[in-house]
């Protein structure tokens, strides 16, 4: 059985809080750790350096008396007990030394194979407690018997001292700093969590029908607000969406419902009344019904694969010119108005035939149910943009109409009438302008440009770049 998803969270929140915590520890603990030892090592080597230099300042002032043969059997002591001095000849024997190693050995036994001044670390001399170690320095001299070495040696008891000490404060200390350390990076990190916990309990207090509410965005300017920015935005288009879904679905239902009833009422009254019923009319009343229905669920369909993204603009050659005299002898053939075309220039553009094909068929049909007695089809090429324009000589569009009117399910008064030919479902024009958007254009409406009443419908689709397609036709009107 698998865990309830609130202790997924909290194992997953707490977890990030110490895995941050024990992480940031352990890398300060390793820091720590090699510079405590770099500390000591260069601490202890600079003590024996300070006791190599002095221990040579000694030796050579002892190789100076020994070498003008003015050195006494005993060599002055120095205030170190642990430090002491021998003067070796040729042949090993010590010639003299400080009182504290009277009568003793050389220090160095042999002597050193070159003749220069080197240190060593002994351990064991008469001298001390047992087990120190000494700093061993010689340095050599030119007797009267022959070439000789001082040896100068002083005890390393002072540098342990020292670097135990230090050792001793680092193991006390480390450990200490690390708790600190541990301590504030918890509390930061629980500080710098506290925000997002915050938008996950609001995230999570959001349903599916109370999406105007919002994250809260923290006031610093970091990546968490970014991040609550964005989810808000995210969360305002989830808004945005189950609002156009609802409405979608609330005017569906509705524009299904009407022919479904109409449908309904003439089979009823047929079955009713079977001998005053001519079958012949009921089956064509109902093919207008069926027709009107399925007219009406292939542009929710369209529409729906709009919402989800999927009208994408198709990557095929397109000739415009060829779609509209298509269109005008469709219109043509309804033989409800006359159709009259200008140009039109030959322009091919980027995009999917189908639903270009669609968008001028939605626009003419439009250009039908309002026309009076003609209808206008041209097609230019201007500012690397191909111009169709679909103009009747209808009633018009009065301007604070001119946006609504491509809005889904949007009827004007005049349309109301479902008897007129033509009458549609009110998403022709939402259509048309979809697939405007997905080829990259627009479309709108204007006012007839020769001042008469009618209304034009213009819709701009770019050109592609490296082939406008402007081929000049011949004929001006067809």
């Amino acid at each position: 059985m698998s865990a309830p998803e609130g202790d997924h969270v909290g194992r997953s929140r707490v977890g990030v809080r110490l895995s941050a915590t024990l992480t940031a520890t352990a890398v300060v603990a390793a820091a720590l750790t090699i510079s405590g030892f770099l500390l000591v090592t260069l601490v202890e080597r600079s003590l024996i350096s300070s006791l190599d230099s002095t221990a040579l300042a000694r030796a050579r002032d002892v190789a100076v008396l020994a070498g003008t043969a003015r050195l006494p059997g005993i060599v002055a002591s120095t205030s170190e007990d642990s430090s002491v001095v021998q003067v070796v000849g040729p042949a090993g024997i010590v010639l003299a030394s400080s009182g504290n190693i009277q009568g003793e050995s050389a220090s160095l036994s042999p002597s050193p194979s070159t003749r220069r001044s080197v240190s060593q670390t002994l351990t064991g001399l008469p001298i001390g407690r047992s087990g120190d170690s000494f700093r061993v320095v010689a340095v050599p001299v030119d007797l009267t018997e022959g070439p000789g070495w001082v040896y100068v040696a002083n005890s390393l008891r002072g540098v342990r001292t020292t670097t135990d000490r230090l050792v001793g404060v680092l193991v006390l200390g480390l450990p200490a700093l690390l708790l600190v350390v541990s301590v504030v990076i918890w509390a930061a990190v629980g500080r710098a969590l506290r925000p997002v916990e915050r938008i996950r309990e609001r995230a999570d207090a959001i349903g599916g029908a109370d999406l105007q509410q919002r994250v809260p965005v923290p006031r610093s300017r970091d990546e968490l607000a970014r991040l609550a920015v964005t989810m808000n935005a995210m969360l305002a288009r989830l808004q945005a969406s189950a609002i156009r879904q609802q409405r979608f679905v609330g005017d569906a239902s509705h524009e299904l419902k009407s022919p479904l009833s109409a449908l309904r009422a003439q089979v009823d009254v047929a079955l009713a009344y079977p001998a005053q019923t001519a079958p012949v009319q009921v089956l064509r009343r109902v093919q207008q019904q069926a027709e009107r229905m399925a007219e009406l669920i292939d542009d929710l369909l369209f529409l729906a694969r709009s919402d989800e993204g999927r009208l994408g603009r198709g990557s095929a050659r397109v000739d415009l010119d060829e779609l509209l005299l298509a269109e005008a002898d469709r219109l043509r053939r309804l033989q409800r108005a006359h159709i009259e075309v200008v140009g039109p220039d030959a322009a091919a553009v980027e995009g999917s035939a189908r639903d270009l094909t669609r968008l001028l068929r939605n626009l003419g049909d439009n250009a039908l149910t309002h026309a009076r007695t003609s209808i206008i089809l041209s097609l230019t090429c201007r500012q690397n943009s191909a111009v169709l324009t679909i103009t009747d000589d209808g009633p018009g569009l009065p301007p604070h109409e001119r946006v609504r009117v491509f809005e889904r399910f949007t009827r004007l008064e005049q349309d109301r009438s479902r008897h007129r030919a033509g009458g549609g479902t009110g998403l022709g024009l939402a259509i048309a302008r979809q697939i405007a958007h997905s080829h990259g254009g627009d479309v709108h409406v204007q006012d007839r440009t020769d001042g008469r009443s009618g209304a034009s419908f213009v819709v701009r689709i770019p050109l592609p770049a490296k082939d406008p397609g402007v081929r000049p036709r011949t004929n001006a009107k067809r």
